[in-house]
């Protein structure tokens, strides 16, 4: 009898810590591309994770999708739990992110950094026209995925032993 209540306990333990957070067994890579001298995000940057080939990331046989910046506008998507749409991580600020899963390994994978904007508008005189930048590959380290179950929702990420302190990945980029 004493067994049969000590796996009830055990097992009803085991389900109530299955799924804690709507971040369960789910990462967060942050990158900020900025101009070189200048420590300002670049808006409007196609942004993708490349896997050890260089090529882009598939999941299921789907593209991945690309990195999205970590703005107030995508505040409603915040609690919704789900990797494929944006959400808004306080301690990431305006940088740009993208939510994975825990078993993904950084280490082996690249950021591809492209700009696409175009030139603008016909009628603006060249010397109007937004910077362009020059397109860039940057290798991830293992320690620049980090956890989001628990600390999604926090204004700064707490130190975790064992691993360095939370810092985006930094990219500058030059002129074309």
């Amino acid at each position: 009898m004493r067994t049969a209540i000590v796996f009830v306990l055990a097992l009803v333990g085991t389900f109530v810590h299955a799924q804690h957070c709507g971040y369960d067994f789910r990462s967060v890579i942050v990158v900020r591309p900025h101009a070189a001298g200048d420590s300002t995000v670049i808006d409007g940057l196609r942004i993708t994770l490349l896997d050890s080939s260089n090529v882009p990331v598939v999941h299921y046989d789907k593209p991945w999708q690309l990195f999205h910046r970590n703005v107030e506008q995508h505040l409603p998507y915040r609690k919704r739990g789900y990797f494929n749409v944006p959400a808004y991580f306080p301690f990431a600020k305006d940088n740009y992110i993208l939510v994975v899963p825990n078993n993904f390994r950084p280490a082996k994978m690249k950021v591809l950094v492209q700009d696409e904007r175009d030139a603008g508008p016909l009628n603006k005189r060249r010397d109007q026209w937004p910077v362009r930048y020059k397109q860039v590959v940057v290798p991830l380290t293992a320690f620049d995925s980090y956890p989001l179950c628990g600390m999604y929702d926090e204004a700064v990420y707490p130190a975790v032993k064992g691993r360095p302190n939370f810092a985006p990945v930094d990219i500058m980029l030059y002129p074309r």
